[in-house]
């Protein structure tokens, strides 16, 4: 008697766990990322120069303004120097600001050098937002030291108090042009094209 009711009452336990399980699948399958309206704060940017081997840190300002959560699922970067430092999804309430951290390893560029993220996710007009920023690395004055010397510049532990006051060179700020950049602008040249073509 008693085996019997163990087995009936551990059926009916395991039924319910199967069901709870299978109704929280079925409703998690209807649910859908709404889309999502954002600022972004420069999205083109200028960094004054720097010198190569130094680490740039770029954080890029996204404010979402809608009702629901912003998902960046992904990010693209143009350059293989270009290293994410948050974890994916990065997820934006609603109503409040969050950031699209980077760090920009000069050690692979010389000269200008102009880089785009692509970052997707729920965006309202589109699945992809696109940032972009440029600077000129320019190389030691001394001479061109090879990616061995530089990685053993990058790793010494000595940083003087002058860099913790005043910040490395490749930390010192951005700044933007009133005008759109040349990408931007070749963008809606071929707009215009592509509309006077239509009419």
């Amino acid at each position: 008697m008693k085996v019997k009711i163990y087995r009936i009452t551990n059926s009916l336990i395991h039924k319910g766990i199967v069901l709870s399980v299978s109704a929280l699948c079925l409703l998690s399958c209807e649910k859908q990322l709404k889309p999502v309206s954002v600022i972004l704060v420069d999205p083109v940017r200028h960094y004054y120069p720097v010198i190569q081997g130094e680490m740039m840190d770029i954080s890029y300002e996204i404010e979402n303004i809608s009702d629901n959560p912003l998902f960046i699922q992904e990010l693209q970067t143009t350059c293989g120097c270009i290293i994410p430092r948050d974890e994916l999804p990065i997820v934006i309430l609603p109503h409040k600001v969050g950031f699209v951290n980077l760090t920009f390893n000069t050690i692979k560029n010389t000269g200008y050098v102009d880089h785009f993220i692509y970052c997707y996710g729920n965006f309202q007009d589109s699945t992809c937002v696109e940032l972009e920023f440029d600077t000129n690395v320019v190389p030691r004055a001394d001479y061109v030291h090879d990616y061995e010397q530089l990685w053993q510049e990058q790793t010494k532990d000595a940083e003087s108090i002058h860099d913790f006051v005043d910040g490395l060179p490749g930390q010192k700020g951005y700044y933007t042009n009133p005008e759109m950049s040349p990408r931007t602008r070749r963008k809606e040249a071929v707009q215009e094209e592509i509309d006077e073509k239509a009419f």
